[in-house]
């Protein structure tokens, strides 16, 4: 991290912490653990940004208090954090316990020429930091410190081809993390799903004798009726529509079985003005109309 003289919002900016500004060239990489500079500030790095420079912070072990973008998370390695350029960030790690490595990349290392097209990672990687955590995925971890074990190697010695084994080696961290990313917001994916739709089961509750539309429902739910049959489809495996009038459907159901009033008042009491239509509802949803229906019903 490499001290800088301007400050953004009162937030240093450095290439590498508590150091002075660099002109490395475009390529530049780097890779160091976490207790070579931690202690020297014991064990907390405080809040700072690297306005040109990518990092991967990996704690291999050890508690840790990270500070990204304005969100604290405290966890237990292994875990990893990944921190765009210009992303305010700081750690407090455990005092002589926390293990790991911190690597610093130009951004240019993980552009959309150089990686981008290939991981279709490079856009959610620069819009926000992220924090994978580990302790479940021992392979995943295994590898990483495998990997991790041979970029420390490339590192520290200038043999042929380093810039690019290094990069390739990086560029597999890389890939193991994106399937994290990709498998969190699958996850974030269904369950805003399945919220969305609990909350459209409870509004239909409320209103499915009013044969309100999708797009009333929708603008309820602050949504779009695509957005809307996209919840439903992920959770039910139906659209918006065929859940509001299954709604519809065993409320009719219940009434016939339940009750001996007459079909045309069933019809008038679930918000049907025409009992022929309702008839003709009642048939296409359940497969007989509701004078068959109840007489099946009551025959078994």
């Amino acid at each position: 991290m490499h001290t800088a003289s301007s400050r953004l919002s009162g937030i240093s900016t450095y290439s590498l912490y508590s150091e002075a500004p660099s002109l490395k060239d475009p390529e530049f990489f780097h890779i160091e653990d976490i207790k070579s500079r931690a202690r020297l500030f014991n064990w907390n790095i405080g809040i700072h940004s690297h306005p040109r420079m990518f990092q991967l912070v990996y704690v291999h072990s050890g508690a840790v208090r990270a500070h990204l973008d304005g969100q604290e998370h405290a966890f237990e390695g292994p875990c990893l954090f990944t921190i765009p350029p210009s992303v305010a960030h700081g750690f407090e790690f455990e005092h002589d316990v926390t293990t790991g490595f911190v690597i610093t990349l130009s951004r240019l290392l993980i552009s959309e020429d150089r990686m981008g097209r290939s991981l279709n990672l490079q856009e959610e990687l620069m819009r926000s930091a992220h924090a994978i955590l580990l302790c479940d995925h021992q392979a995943d971890q295994l590898f990483i410190d495998q990997t991790l074990e041979q970029l420390v190697y490339e590192y520290s010695h200038n043999q042929p081809g380093k810039q690019q084994l290094f990069e390739c080696l990086l560029f597999s961290i890389l890939i193991k993390m994106g399937r994290h990313l990709h498998a969190n917001r699958r996850q974030r994916s269904v369950s805003q799903y399945e919220t969305r739709y609990q909350q459209l089961c409870e509004l239909i509750e409320k209103h499915y004798r009013e044969h309100q539309s999708c797009q009333f429902y929708a603008e309820a739910l602050c949504t779009t009726t695509i957005g809307l049959n996209r919840a439903c489809k992920a959770v039910a495996g139906k659209s918006a529509g065929d859940l509001i009038q299954d709604r519809l459907a065993l409320e009719a159901q219940r009434m016939l079985i339940y009750s001996s009033a007459p079909v045309s008042l069933i019809a008038y009491e679930l918000g049907f003005s025409d009992p022929a239509y309702f008839s003709r509802f009642f048939k296409r949803r359940i497969g007989t109309t509701p004078s068959v229906f109840r007489e099946h019903r009551e025959q078994s």
